[in-house]
């Protein structure tokens, strides 16, 4: 443990020891000036210190009376550095796990009716009917909860379906607005 940490911190390990309590204690003991882990064992805290340094929180420093611990003044930046710059998913992406499926349902309304619009033009062509089956099992791409998808889309008028269930189809865009 005598040697500074040389890698850059990623943000994953340096998460999972600031979630150790032992080491949260003992980084804050660090940063304020402290002795650190005095109320732990001294088996606890060389554990906590040794999570610290890999995660590049910390780092050793040589002195004449032996070792001292120090922060690393830009641990948090270099790990933020490091996360990937890859653009967030916008629109109904939002909402998608990375194979498709629906992750969760939008609360703002008009995101809901976006998304609910995405599945349903994926699902059906204009003027084409299917049977609650079929339907059924093209919704299942998309959910674990298939009946609960196929309610929100009648319910927004996206699909229309006969009163008796027998036959599902896209709605149209006069349809929607109550046209013919």
């Amino acid at each position: 443990m005598g040697s500074e940490s040389s890698t850059t911190p990623d943000a994953r390990r340096l998460l999972a020891a600031l979630a150790n309590a032992q080491a949260r204690r003992v980084f804050a003991e660090i940063g304020v000036g402290g002795t650190p882990g005095s109320s732990l064992s001294p088996a606890k805290l060389e554990r906590a210190l040794t999570l610290l340094n890999q995660a590049g929180l910390v780092e050793a420093v040589e002195t004449e009376g032996g070792v001292r611990y120090r922060i690393r003044e830009h641990a948090f930046r270099d790990a933020l550095a490091g996360l990937s710059s890859a653009p967030s998913p916008s629109g109904v992406e939002r909402f998608l796990t990375a194979d498709g499926r629906i992750d969760r349902y939008p609360a703002r309304e008009a995101d809901r009716l976006r998304l609910l619009a995405w599945v349903a033009t994926r699902i059906l062509d204009t003027g084409e009917r299917m049977a609650e089956r079929e339907l059924n099992e093209r919704l299942a791409r998309f959910t674990g909860d298939v009946p609960m998808l196929r309610r929100y889309l009648v319910d927004a008028g996206i699909v229309r379906r006969m009163p008796d269930g027998s036959a599902y189809w896209l709605a149209l865009k006069e349809d929607a607005d109550g046209g013919p």
